[in-house]
């Protein structure tokens, strides 16, 4: 029973509800409760382990009953600074508090006992400097760490091959030995896995590896070892890891921060982690470093305005050894009779001669499987998913059709569905395809692939980069999980198979990513002493990007012209409402019923409601609207209307309808 006399906690469940909900604080835990005591609660017929937000005691305004918390959990209280962050996160990416604790507070998290704290053993090479910096680093870092010392926000423009990675190491080496903790995060797994080897040279046990690919006890070690470690540690993670429980946090390190990787699209909270590690830099007073070859457009833009301060690296480490680029009009030299295959002659002798020096070769695709689909030579009839409408990819290896957003598969035969004949055959090209020419065409050669289906075992990818980097591999076949940050000594050529598809989904970022893809990949070849050659491989020879590309020239400016004409970001701000539902008609009502009210709810510049190119996905139909908000308005008041006006229309008429919002899209 409620008395003036009881004490209420206002708590966080991990679920997506916006209001609050309180529970009657026990006598028995009056004392030792805080504001982020975790505890376990009942709610809705379940029991969670939720975070307390606030203690108070008088009674909520909430008339029916409030029930009682049931234990007070074994775990160490979420600092203020972690609360903090989850409400900028939760605030700005448009979702609740509480999908916002589920992320940084995954459930295993909670079952556990406390392990006997392991004695830290550091390497032997632990308290020994790293290798020492070229003028051109030493310069760079000085910077930097003036910009730490003012708190100013560093994007640190490097060429690749530049070494970036030496600073990284250096700043983090000072960080830690003066007893702060540190951050590096990178956007692929694989990298985190190479990077890994040559910090835990430096760091030994002092460095902890964290993922969401991890087993869930390894994740739990590594949350418990941030969260009650008295040792200084360095933290090298994906976007999730900026959730982990940090304290005194020293610097801040993005690699590749143009990276769409950071971006979280599935599920809540659809956040990015480069943006994020921004403001958690800032709640805990740290340094922070963007870096890449190719930096956003956002971030340049803040390097501009201002807001960042730009430090670049335009000489390699190890001397300037830019890239040859040709570019192939294969439709000129199909016609020519000049085409083998996927290949032209010329990319056929060029990888002769690497084979011939004892040199390396890369081929680029950006499709696994053998093809993205296969077609009826007599209907024209293209077998599409059953709960997705889209075309669905053939897997020689495997002998299946499968569809890569939900997963469904079935077993391939060339009879079509539609007309009965043997005629389905495969369209386009994939990376087993080219894997299984190149290896027809070079049967004395080593050839690998390197994709989401010969990298599933973390064993496997590591194999094939150590094998790669060793030089036990002659050719590499891979997708754009080869493109980003590594270093293989003897790779001299790159080549583009289907170029094309890099703008195969037009929108506004389009030029902006196939340019970041054509230099980071270029930037894979001539990292040592050996000049590389990329071919690039196209149907549209005159494409403005791959001219500017040949030419060594990104024309930021052109592109940030071009963006602030049309109000794209970074001149605005972009947020999409997805909106989703078993029946087309429900779902094309209720977005028809927000477009109306948008205006009432301050926003005057959107499109929509309109179909995505994808507009079926594991039986959902899609409809989406992109609103563009100024800089100059007040973005977080607008948030605030689209967010509550949106939960009545779904209170109102939203049975069906499933309905997120997705800010800063990628």
């Amino acid at each position: 029973m409620v008395s003036k006399s009881n004490t209420f906690a206002g708590v966080i469940l991990p679920l997506r509800i916006t209001m609050e909900v309180t529970y009657i604080v026990p006598e028995q835990f009056i004392k030792r409760l805080h504001r982020g005591s975790f505890v376990r609660v009942p709610f809705s017929g379940s029991t969670y382990t939720a975070v307390v937000d606030s203690l108070t005691n008088e009674p909520p305004l909430y008339k029916g009953e409030i029930k009682e918390i049931e234990s007070l959990e074994p775990i160490p209280d979420a600092s203020q600074m972690e609360i903090e962050f989850w409400k900028w996160v939760a605030e700005y990416y448009m979702c609740s508090v509480g999908e916002v604790f589920k992320a940084a507070f995954p459930e295993p998290l909670a079952k556990r006992t406390l392990p006997k704290r392991k004695k830290v053993v550091r390497a032997a090479t632990a308290v020994e400097a790293p290798s020492n910096l070229s003028a051109a680093q030493q310069e760079a870092l000085s910077q930097i760490e003036k910009n730490i010392k003012t708190k100013m926000p560093t994007l640190l423009k490097g060429v690749t091959g530049s070494g970036k990675t030496e600073i990284y190491i250096q700043l983090a080496f000072k960080a830690h030995s003066r007893g702060e903790n540190v951050l590096i995060m990178v956007p692929e797994i694989a990298l985190s896995r190479q990077l890994s080897e040559r910090l835990y040279l430096i760091f030994g046990d002092d460095l902890l590896v964290y993922h969401s690919k991890q087993s869930p006890a390894v994740r739990r070690d590594i949350y418990n070892r941030v969260k009650e470690s008295n040792n200084p540690y360095i933290v090298l993670g994906l976007r999730s890891s900026v959730f982990l429980p940090f304290s005194n946090l020293g610097v801040i390190i993005v690699d590749e921060e143009h990276d769409s990787s950071y971006k979280q699209s599935e599920p809540a909270p659809r956040y990015n982690g480069r943006d994020s590690a921004i403001i958690l830099s800032k709640i805990h007073s740290a340094g922070v470093v963007l870096g890449s070859a190719t930096p956003s457009l956002e971030s340049i833009y803040n390097s501009h305005s201002g807001r960042y301060s730009l430090v670049e690296l335009n000489e390699k480490f190890y001397g300037d050894h830019t890239p040859s680029v040709a570019i192939i009009d294969t439709i000129r030299e199909q016609k020519r009779g000049k085409m083998e295959g996927l290949f032209s002659h010329t990319a056929l002798d060029e990888i002769k001669e690497r084979l011939s020096k004892g040199e390396q070769t890369l081929i680029f695709r950006n499709r696994r499987s053998y093809s993205p689909l296969v077609q009826c030579i007599y209907c024209g009839d293209i077998p599409h998913c059953l709960h997705c409408n889209v075309s669905m990819s053939y897997h020689k290896n495997r002998g299946t059709l499968s569809c890569h957003y939900c997963d469904y598969s079935r077993r391939f035969t060339p009879i079509c569905t539609k007309c009965g004949k043997p005629g389905l055959k495969e369209r386009g090209c994939g990376t087993e395809m080219i894997e299984e020419q190149i290896r027809e065409l070079f049967p004395q050669a080593r050839v690998a692939r390197f994709d989401a289906e010969t990298t599933a075992r973390k064993s496997e990818e590591t194999k094939i980069l150590r094998e790669f980097a060793n030089g036990d591999i002659d050719i590499l076949v891979g997708t754009q999980m080869v493109s980003k940050g590594f270093d293989f000594e003897k790779l001299t050529l790159i080549l583009l198979v289907q170029a094309d598809s890099m703008f195969a989904v037009e929108d506004f970022r389009s030029s902006e990513r196939a340019m970041q893809m054509l230099v980071q990949l270029a930037g894979r070849g001539g990292r040592r002493y050996n000049k590389s050659h990329i071919i690039v491989q196209t149907a549209q020879p005159e494409n403005q990007i791959y001219l500017q590309f040949e030419q060594s020239n990104s024309n930021i400016a052109t592109e940030l012209e071009q963006r602030g004409e049309f109000e794209y970001p970074p001149f605005t701000r972009l947020i999409k409402i997805v909106i989703k539902g078993r029946n087309q008609i429900t779902i094309d009502n209720f977005a028809q019923s927000v477009s109306r009210l948008l205006p009432q709810w301050g926003v005057s510049n959107f499109t929509g409601p309109f179909t995505p190119p994808v507009d079926k996905l594991r039986g959902d139909y899609i409809l989406n609207i992109w609103i563009k908000l100024s800089r100059k308005s007040d973005i977080t008041s607008v948030k605030k209307k689209i967010t509550e006006g949106v939960e009545e229309l779904v209170k109102a008429r939203g049975k069906g309808v499933k309905i997120f919002f997705d800010t800063d899209p990628l």
